[in-house]
């Protein structure tokens, strides 16, 4: 039976592995994402097909639509080989006994997701549309807990400099993970329906997202614990600063009429697929680092290195010598 450690530190491989994990789900989300974005999420009409019968249609099909689907798919089938790699991995070699429990969980969240991806196609004709948004929305959590896992295996997470953050950070940071989370079912409503909350729900989200961050941010500043907060204060304003330049683009995008005789912004001149694929991908990551920002805030002391302690013995034998060095002085 596994044991907690008194050197809660995992091992440089099993770091790797969960690092490895994240890299390949970051393509998995694009594709994913750009599935939906160029509506091609029902070119293939089986939603489960083996291995070897993917890797030979990405071989024998083309044409973009494919190979974004196929390509989906190919890596459905290596983050849940990963999965299944960092869950062994997590449960016999680290001594850390919650952990085993995190990647189990890690490993029945893809699992959910990948089935409800065979679903969303399968049964794409009784439920058009619940599968899709459990589908795009799960995605977000999956991938937050893959990186979860690569911060709690990362080398120094229990370290002893780690300062404790205050009341106030660590409540704010978990209410701005739910309302970024809040967020992005907005945008897969926008991306899923034609009515009218999507978009105005969105656009609304969109300020009260800023608001929340940037107070996330200034009670991260004001922190003991800012030193160890500070990259990814810095990520957090570059993934905010990119999310909302791709949604005033995608919304432009969107609701740019080229023949209206009316003064216009235009949008980009590039395709708006690949600009609403690029917003849900950083919508993605900015969940994840707010995250692991709540996380870090509200790490237990627990997880400190505790020193293992001395045999009965050798605290006999200490008693015992100072009190011959006490009768010679």
């Amino acid at each position: 039976m596994r044991t907690e450690s008194d050197s809660p530190d995992a091992p440089r491989w099993l770091h790797a592995l969960a690092v490895l994990t994240v890299l390949c789900a970051l393509p998995l989300v694009f594709l994913g994402a750009s599935v939906t974005s160029h509506g091609v999420g029902m070119i293939d009409p089986r939603g489960f097909r083996p291995p070897w019968e993917i890797v030979n249609g990405l071989f024998e099909n083309s044409g973009m639509a494919w190979r974004l689907e196929y390509g989906h798919r190919t890596f459905g089938f290596l983050v849940g080989m990963c999965g299944i790699a960092l869950a062994v991995g997590c449960w016999f070699f680290d001594r850390r006994a919650w952990l085993g429990w995190v990647a189990l969980l890690a490993l029945t969240l893809i699992c959910v997701q990948g089935a409800l991806g065979i679903l969303r196609v399968d049964r794409n004709a009784d439920y058009p549309l619940v599968f899709k948004l459990l589908h795009g929305c799960l995605a977000q959590i999956v991938f937050a807990v893959l990186v979860s896992i690569a911060l709690f295996t990362a080398r120094g997470w229990a370290s002893e400099n780690m300062q404790t953050a205050g009341i106030g950070l660590k409540l704010w940071s978990i209410v701005t993970a739910e309302i970024v989370f809040m967020q992005l079912m907005l945008g897969a409503l926008v991306r899923h329906t034609d009515g009218l909350l999507g978009p105005r729900g969105h656009l609304l989200g969109a300020f009260v997202v800023v608001g929340a961050v940037a107070w996330l941010l200034k009670l991260m500043l004001e922190s003991e614990a800012r030193e160890h907060l500070s990259i990814h204060g810095i990520v957090l304003i570059v993934l905010l600063t990119a999310q909302l330049w791709l949604g005033v683009e995608s919304w432009l995008a969107r609701f740019h009429v080229p023949t209206a005789d009316l003064p216009q912004v235009l949008p980009l001149p590039i395709h708006a697929e690949w600009v609403r694929t690029l917003h849900y991908l950083i919508g993605t990551l900015l969940f994840a680092t707010v995250v692991n920002v709540a996380i870090l805030a509200n790490r237990a002391l627990a997880s400190r290195v505790r020193k293992r302690p001395e045999p009965a013995f050798a605290e006999n034998t200490k008693s015992t010598l100072n009190r011959e060095l006490e009768g010679v002085a």
